[in-house]
């Protein structure tokens, strides 16, 4: 019996004020066999359906009304605790997983500088500034050498809105033997953590 991942949208529902804000999660494709790219969206409303009618791009007044506003009323106070939301949601990732944000709201120049702000402490994520695009890997990334020894079970770390780099990179998963009752030597554990380092 094989088992199988599901991934499936996640999204959390907060009030600022008097507004409602959504962070949505969205598994949208494969990028490599095994390991899934996801979007996500924030969005500040007046209701749950102008919410969803706004991350579904449906044609219709409600979603225009949020099209031209980045944060509401509320101001940056919603932009940034839907951030601190986006950071702690991103652990219902997959390891290797990717998680990528498009700046497409009326300002998108003002947007990515408002991620680029919340994102100087974050040396992790991955920054496309033609395109306007963040990304972060959950880790191990797909390419870590550490997956062709070990099992990987994904763990959340004690501050899931602190960065991942550097040896917090090891704080996010925990790893098993793919052969039961076997012991690597000191040299061969050390030559799997240089290459970790390294990568």
């Amino acid at each position: 019996m094989s088992y199988r991942v599901c991934r499936k949208f996640t999204c959390s529902l907060f009030r600022v004020g008097d507004q409602l804000c959504k962070v949505f999660l969205e598994p949208v494709e494969e990028y490599r066999p095994g390991y899934w790219l996801w979007n996500f969206g924030l969005a500040v409303g007046s209701s749950r359906r102008q919410l969803n009618d706004w991350y579904h791009r449906k044609q219709n007044k409600r979603r225009r009304s949020l099209d031209a506003q980045l944060t509401g009323r509320g101001g940056m106070k919603a932009f940034s605790t839907g951030v601190r939301t986006m950071f702690k949601l991103r652990w219902a990732l997959q390891p290797g997983d990717v998680l990528v944000g498009d700046c497409t709201s009326s300002n998108p120049e003002k947007q990515f500088r408002s991620y680029w702000y919340w994102l100087r402490r974050h040396p992790e994520w991955v920054i496309d500034f033609e395109e306007k695009k963040i990304f972060w890997y959950r880790p191990p990334y797909p390419d870590d050498p550490i997956r062709q020894q070990f099992l990987i079970h994904p763990v959340v770390p004690e501050d899931p809105t602190a960065n991942t780099a550097k040896q917090r990179y090891f704080d996010c998963f925990r790893i098993e033997s793919k052969v039961p009752c076997t012991e690597l030597s000191m040299e061969q554990t050390l030559d799997l953590l240089s290459q970790v380092l390294n990568n």
